[in-house]
């Protein structure tokens, strides 16, 4: 069984990263460009945010079809595991009293490793932080920019090897969220669940337990995927009926591979994607 190669094909990507996040592009810079490129479909689908559809809500016709969405974060222990929520209900009042929860989690969190980090000396403005994040929720990466801003490392990489990583005294953990538990609430939100990069995790063990847990899609097509990983991704969604998406998973860098449109999926996942929300609302 052969697995269609995105390659050339321009007409979905359904993992984008808009600034209401961790990206570095506005939700309509992104449309503009997709337009421009010729995409017909996309997801924006940050990280345990909904922001970008509050932005695009007033935007009129925008020339494509926008798949409301949202990447949420589980974790067994310290591994995390990412699931992409496509066709989330954006006015659901328990989704977005859940998105509350952890954004205030986030800032709590923050504030515990600048706390830690200032004890030892490494003194930095909580204020500024906040300002580096802007609409995105607040987290580690903004930390390690206030460390580099600051002087005390040269890089986020950086900060990240000496202050931030697990390993770290000044590490706080995050806000513990079952794969199981998250699939369970993402079908009460009327969503449709896919694995959001499998093939980062080499676990097909795990894999299994997610769709036995209740996601109902992986996601296929991936920068990080090889040619193989994909081929064994699509078999093992066509054996299982199983939905398929692709994206780019771009966060608004220029690095290869990264770039909006340069990995995703054809018209018939889409299609797909739409029926099967169709059928089970």
């Amino acid at each position: 069984m052969s697995s269609p190669n995105f390659g050339n094909q321009k007409y979905a990507d359904l993992h984008i990263h808009s600034n209401c996040s961790d990206g570095l592009l506005s939700p309509a810079e992104i449309v503009q460009y997709c337009n421009e490129i010729g995409l017909k479909t996309i997801a924006i689908t940050d990280h345990d945010s909904l922001m970008a559809f509050d932005e695009l809500k007033d935007s009129g016709d925008m020339g494509m079809n926008i798949i409301p969405s949202v990447e949420l974060s589980s974790n067994i222990g310290l591994l995390d595991i990412h699931i992409l929520a496509y066709y989330i209900e954006l006015d659901n009042g328990d989704l977005l009293g859940y998105l509350e929860t952890l954004r205030e989690h986030r800032v709590r969190r923050a504030k515990k490793i600048v706390e830690r980090l200032s004890h030892d000396g490494i003194k930095l403005d909580f204020d500024r932080m906040k300002e580096l994040a802007k609409n995105s929720a607040l987290g580690r990466p903004h930390i390690a920019e206030a460390l580099r801003e600051s002087g005390y490392v040269q890089s986020v990489r950086e900060a990240f090897v000496r202050f931030l990583s697990y390993h770290s005294p000044y590490y706080e953990p995050k806000m513990s969220v079952a794969p199981k538990d998250l699939l369970k609430r993402i079908s009460e939100w009327n969503g449709i669940a896919v694995i959001a990069h499998p093939g980062i995790y080499g676990n097909g063990d795990l894999i299994d337990h997610l769709i036995e847990d209740g996601a109902v899609g992986i996601e296929v097509w991936h920068p990080d995927h090889s040619l193989t990983c994909q081929q064994e991704l699509y078999e093992m969604a066509s054996n299982n009926g199983l939905l398929m998406t692709g994206g780019s998973d771009c966060h608004g860098h220029h690095r290869a591979g990264l770039q909006i449109g340069r990995c995703g999926c054809s018209q018939r996942e889409v299609e797909l994607l739409r029926d099967y929300k169709n059928i089970s609302s």
